[in-house]
């Protein structure tokens, strides 16, 4: 199995697609590792997204510019994570945030012509592409549930019970940090602390780390209807 074959066999928009199969994709197709330092940009936000990179080691953060010219945090991708693989079709496709390196990053990329092909070529990539595709569209939908509310407390209701609905328990596990969710939600990590707190003297949630016990559920629906 060559060098390449060897980089992306565990990757999820490759699985389920054998070594050697991988192997013979891959020499049909045109595709360049590059290699990014912390702190240099991958894309620009609004700039056109006409390639796919998918990261083979590393991490990078995607961070939108607001009116004011702030950054925003908008989520962190970790290898084997894909950039904006939702984006690279379509009449306006073009990257939503601006994405810079964590830290050291490699990726393989290859243009959407060269995607396009191999999404001809091989019916378990277009299935796991399309796979990659909606789960990156759910994130975002949940990017913007949260967003259309106001309030700390309400974000954070809309947060657990999204989470009990989708775990099927009122005992759930967050699956950011406090620091993450802070990010996520766009607040500071000392509000969303202080806001948890006050849910918990109330007797709404309890926490403990990540673990969440939904006390009050209708409480918290009111909150976010």
């Amino acid at each position: 199995m060559t060098n390449i074959a060897q980089l992306l066999v565990n990757n999820p928009l490759f699985s389920g697609i054998t070594p050697k199969q991988l192997e013979v994709d891959m020499e049909t197709v045109h595709y360049r590792i590059r290699t990014f330092h912390k702190g240099e940009m991958l894309a620009r936000q609004t700039e056109p997204c006409n390639r796919l990179m998918v990261l083979l080691q590393g991490s990078v953060r995607g961070e939108m510019v607001d009116f004011s010219g702030r950054l925003v945090k908008v989520e962190d991708i970790v290898a084997p994570g894909a950039l904006a693989p939702l984006f690279l079709f379509g009449e306006a496709n073009r990257y939503p945030v601006e994405v810079t390196a964590n830290e050291t990053v490699e990726l393989i990329e290859l243009s959407r012509d060269e995607v396009l092909k191999l999404l001809h070529l091989n019916g378990r990539f277009l299935e796991n592409y399309l796979n990659m595709s909606a789960n990156y569209a759910r994130r975002l939908a949940d990017k913007l549930f949260a967003a259309s509310f106001n309030t700390i407390r309400q974000k954070m209701a809309a947060c657990v019970l999204r989470l009990s609905q989708a775990q099927q328990t009122d005992c759930v596990r967050l699956d950011r940090s406090q620091q993450e969710l802070s990010e996520y939600f766009g607040v500071s990590r000392p509000s969303l602390t202080r806001e948890l707190t006050r849910m918990k003297n109330e007797g709404l949630l309890s926490v403990d780390k990540r673990e969440v016990r939904i006390l009050q559920k209708d409480m918290l629906l009111q909150l976010v209807r």
